[in-house]
């Protein structure tokens, strides 16, 4: 996988309609593939194995950070990252039984994502805010090249949740209820608010 490139103020590329447009199209060209819903060879077997343990790197990285950060946030934003840092435990555990599904193993890619030099409260969020962008644009891009159909619905509904919680991030970082939620097409291109002061 290729190094990590998680910043602060770096945008999201797709977001959650996106992943359920990628989702439908995925579940329609697998009802159009004989209804199979398997790899239609050994080639696309390890490739969707190293798709998926890309995620799962990915996934335990996001783990880790959490881990990471929660020691310096307080109130409502250590609650929200307690319950992030669960959620992404889950994800971990589904991927891991998923790869055990496809006959592959659990043989994560190695990523660190850089939680260094962050001195205020906004500097956390916007961290937080920038990881889980550049998880979900992971995800989405994860669905599309997959080959085997049953990995897919999982994957769509991790994206979903990572975009759920872009929401949440939003309101945590200033943006009013309004400008927190996704557009009716939403690009993914939205980048977290700024100005806030650490509020």
């Amino acid at each position: 996988m290729a190094t990590n490139r998680i910043m602060r103020g770096r945008t999201v590329r797709r977001a959650l309609l996106l992943a359920a447009a990628a989702g439908l199209l995925a579940a329609a060209l697998s009802a159009c593939g004989g209804g199979s819903g398997g790899s239609s060879g050994p080639g696309d077997q390890e490739r969707d194995v190293k798709l998926l343990n890309d995620v799962l790197g990915r996934q335990l990285a996001v783990v880790r950070t959490y881990g990471r950060l929660m020691p310096d946030l307080r109130g409502a934003d250590l609650a929200m990252a307690q319950q992030f840092r669960a959620q992404e435990q889950e994800h971990v555990d589904a991927t891991t039984k998923t790869l055990r599904g496809l006959g592959g193993e659990a043989e994560p890619s190695s990523e660190t994502i850089d939680a260094s030099a962050l001195k205020t409260r906004a500097d956390n969020l916007e961290l937080l805010y920038a990881m889980e962008s550049a998880t979900l644009d992971l995800e989405q891009s994860v669905v599309g090249r997959l080959t085997a159909g049953s990995p897919r619905p999982l994957i769509d509904s991790m994206a979903a949740n990572q975009a759920q919680r872009l929401v949440l991030l939003r309101q945590a970082l200033g943006a009013r209820r309004l400008e927190a939620v996704p557009a009716a097409f939403e690009t993914g291109e939205i980048p977290a608010p700024e100005g806030t002061g650490g509020r």
